[in-house]
């Protein structure tokens, strides 16, 4: 039997890993629970200005020629009073990640049963994914930097007369550069994401932070980490489909209630989004939505673990047919 690294193991590994009646499961009912209260606490404290920007947006569609300075204004005026809670709740976010992650890493490295703490591997967690989001935001920054530049050009344009020639060649010069590196820039971060994927379950294995370690471990295992991450990406992306559907046409009855026009004042929307009638069917569907994305967070983790676990260094399973024969 293979009990090494492999594309079938990695296939289903998040199937055969210790644990698999239990694990998954109360893994994502604590990460649907954790995250709906975390939600509900960063709602109920910016609810004010989540209103009055909806507001604003509603008056704004009530504005048959709206100025693209006006709108990019209001956008990003009412994402500055956010923006305080949407900080809190990033922090708040960013270790509640990690403590999952590093509880995930733990059944696929160790075979440990499922239990939510904050130490010293938390920590190093909380880093490799800082770690990792610098590193998607090296990669995406050229091309968003152009994107950016097009929307600056399509700001400069007079909308009130005929469109000038030279901005418009500017804007769509612009764009579709952007958009064009954009396309050559994700394949670059499939490539190298998918050689320092193990970085999360070596540095769990190891206690030490390890990201640029990873690229050694993946050496001759992309194409059956990527082949079986995709595959498990497409299976829960088809089911979280599923429930997204039919958790909007259970809320559209009640959406069809909302105001669309800008009269409704901030204390009728308010009453609204603090309504039980709206958080308790929003928490339910909410919780649907995050107990499938916590089970695929699980779960896609598991080819890169699996690498991780079989380093050809430091082969986990290789000292455990030591132990046994020991």
């Amino acid at each position: 039997m293979n009990t090494g690294f492999s594309f079938d193991r990695a296939l289903t590994y998040p199937f055969k890993a210790p644990h698999f009646k239990s694990f998954p499961w109360l893994f994502a009912l604590a990460y649907a629970a954790i995250y709906v209260a975390l939600f509900l606490v960063i709602g109920l404290l910016g609810w004010q200005a989540l209103a009055e920007w909806v507001l604003a947006l509603q008056q704004l569609e009530n504005d048959p020629d709206p100025m693209p300075a006006d709108v990019f204004g209001l956008l990003f005026g009412g994402f500055g009073k956010l923006l305080p809670l949407i900080l809190i709740g990033s922090v708040a976010g960013w270790v509640v990640w990690a403590m999952f992650e590093t509880a995930s890493q733990r059944r696929y490295i160790f075979g440990a049963k499922f239990s939510l703490g904050f130490g010293g591997d938390e920590v190093r967690m909380m880093i490799v994914g800082l770690l990792w989001a610098l590193m998607s935001l090296v990669i995406f920054a050229i091309p968003g930097v152009l994107m950016f530049g097009a929307f600056g050009a399509l700001l400069q344009m007079d909308f009130s007369g005929p469109m000038d020639d030279q901005a418009a060649a500017r804007f769509m010069g612009t764009f579709f550069a952007g958009f064009g590196l954009m396309f050559l820039f994700s394949l670059l971060y499939i490539f190298i994401a998918t050689r320092l994927a193990p970085c999360f379950g070596l540095t769990v294995k190891e206690k030490e932070i390890r990201f640029f370690d990873a690229w050694r471990v993946s050496r001759g295992r992309f194409w059956p980490i990527l082949g079986a991450y995709v595959i498990i990406v497409v299976v829960v992306s088809v089911l979280s489909q599923i429930i997204s559907a039919i958790a909007q046409m259970l809320m559209m009855p009640f959406l069809m209630n909302l105001p669309v026009n800008g009269d409704a004042s901030a204390e009728e929307m308010a009453a609204i989004f603090l309504s039980p009638l709206f958080i308790a069917p929003m928490a339910i569907i909410y919780f649907a939505l995050l107990f499938v994305q916590g089970l695929t967070q699980h779960f896609v983790g598991a080819p890169a673990a699996l690498a991780a676990r079989h380093d050809p260094r430091n082969d986990l399973g290789d000292a455990e047919r030591v132990d046994i024969f020991n």
